[in-house]
């Protein structure tokens, strides 16, 4: 048997802690090992009610039932947990403190089949589980919700495998590759969504992923608009995907996304033409081996990469929260990885400029922006995911990075396997339950890897001040 014990101090009511806690429908939100849980019955909470989870090891997603069976409201609850080769029992009590409510929290886990050798191998890492959710039920329950360490073992929500993979480098960067999604999409069982009525706003549609998206976006019955630089070829590829998909629900806009200008006009455009967007992706974005400037005067990889996609989302946030369930799907990259944002040198000025050095300090912003916004968004219900594409077989990356496409060619993915993961946060029901996560191949990752490469809390704060004064210019 391994067991699991850990206790939380948290500044909220017994009364609110009890019964947020005890109703299991809720163990998603602050688990990181559950994906998804439902109750079973509609009868009011008590002996008796059952719920059923889908819990998250690595690449499985074992199943199993939790059911009441003892409740003695504001002082305990114990649920009866029934797996395919473990059974569980939760035991939680709650004591009111000077300050809030103390949560003990006592889970017993056995495994039915050679219990005795998967405990040993099991119980550390089972361990690290249960510190991570009650940290996470910590969080929830705080009246001032700070945003999440990344730094820290699972927060990201990435599995025991990912996260080793993903540390150990060399297996992180075969996932990237054509491999790892054949790899991945073994595990998926998810129905496929369908988008009909969606209103969906794709930038960079018109190209290598962002063009493989729209068709997916299509073929689910989407209304999509892409935002597009060039006239001639969002006309093409408007009636292409039209010709295939059957889909009349597609148009297009016209704007350059490194020139605040026309992010401004085309934001008035969509707002003035849609009551509510229920999906933002957020896709388009270049690497440039030359330093140049925009017509507004900014450096062209910070204008595109990361000011362009800030505006855009800050312009649109009402639109967004006019939707019942909006969505914001950011377009990382794995080369993110390699580089720590410098809020000092946005422009990137300072030194010999390198390109793939600049757009991954882009990229990297792009994924701190997601977590803050993840938190600034909550009370719009407004879920906010950042995902990377993988090594994906794109003009783009042919004409940027000849010798990198020349080397790996032959394991690169295809543009529709690099769209996979925005399709799904676009569709997915179950994509919808989270917020604030770094996605591949469907699955949340780590953001951190490499030493030196995390931002602290002031430069967070930093980069979202500079940003945020270019609004004021609008």
């Amino acid at each position: 048997m391994i067991r699991l014990k850990e206790s939380i101090l948290v500044e909220r009511s017994l009364g609110y802690v009890y019964r947020y806690t005890s109703d299991f429908s809720h163990i998603q939100d602050w688990d990181p090992g559950v994906i998804s849980s439902f109750r079973v019955d509609q009868k009011k909470i008590g002996v008796g009610s059952r719920y059923d989870l889908v819990l998250k090891f690595g690449p499985f997603r074992p199943k199993m039932r939790y059911e009441i069976v003892e409740y003695a409201p504001l002082s305990r609850v114990v649920l009866n947990g029934v797996g395919e080769s473990f059974t569980a029992m939760d035991t939680i009590v709650f004591t009111k403190t000077v300050t809030g409510t103390q949560i003990d929290y006592q889970a017993d886990i056995r495994f039915h089949r050679f219990g005795n050798v998967i405990e040993k191998i099991l119980s550390p890492i089972m361990k690290k589980t249960g510190e991570n959710a009650m940290a996470g039920l910590k969080h929830k329950l705080s009246r001032t919700q700070d945003l999440p360490n990344k730094t820290m073992w699972f927060k990201s929500g990435a599995g025991l495998p990912d996260y080793l993979a993903d540390h150990l480098i060399v297996p992180g960067m075969i996932l990237f590759s054509r491999f790892g999604y054949a790899l991945g999409r073994r595990f998926w069982s998810e129905p496929k969504g369908v988008l009909y009525g969606k209103k969906i706003v794709l930038t960079g549609g018109t190209s290598g992923i962002g063009k493989a998206a729209a068709f997916k976006l299509a073929e689910k019955k989407a209304f999509l608009t892409i935002i597009a630089r060039n006239r001639i070829k969002a006309e093409q590829v408007q009636q292409e995907i039209v010709k295939k998909t059957g889909n009349p629900h597609i148009d297009f806009l016209i704007a350059d996304l490194s020139l605040m200008q026309d992010i401004r006009e085309v934001s008035e455009t969509l707002k003035a033409s849609k009551k509510n967007i229920d999906v933002l992706i957020n896709n388009a974005g270049a690497l440039f081996n030359e330093r140049k400037n925009t017509p507004e005067g900014l450096e062209q990889t910070f204008a595109t990469d990361l000011l362009g996609v800030f505006l855009l989302t800050q312009y649109l946030k009402d639109a967004l929260a006019a939707s019942k369930s909006p969505r914001i799907i950011n377009v990382s990259s794995g080369g993110m990885y390699t580089q720590k944002i410098e809020v000092n040198d946005l422009e990137n000025s300072q030194g010999q400029y390198n390109g793939a050095k600049a757009y991954a300090r882009a990229k990297r912003g792009v994924v701190i922006l997601t977590q803050i916004w993840a938190e600034q968004f909550k009370k719009y219900g407004i879920r906010v995911n950042a995902m990377h594409p993988g090594w994906v077989d794109t003009p783009g990356i042919e004409r940027s990075l000849p010798e990198f496409h020349q080397l790996v060619k032959r394991i690169l993915r295809t543009p529709e396997q690099g769209a996979d993961t925005i399709v799904w946060l676009a569709s997915s029901k179950r994509a919808g339950q989270y917020t604030g996560l770094f996605w591949l191949d469907r699955r949340p990752h780590e953001t951190v890897i490499f030493p030196g490469t995390c931002e602290s809390a002031q430069e967070r704060q930093i980069l979202w001040e500079k940003l945020n004064a270019f609004l004021s210019k609008g």
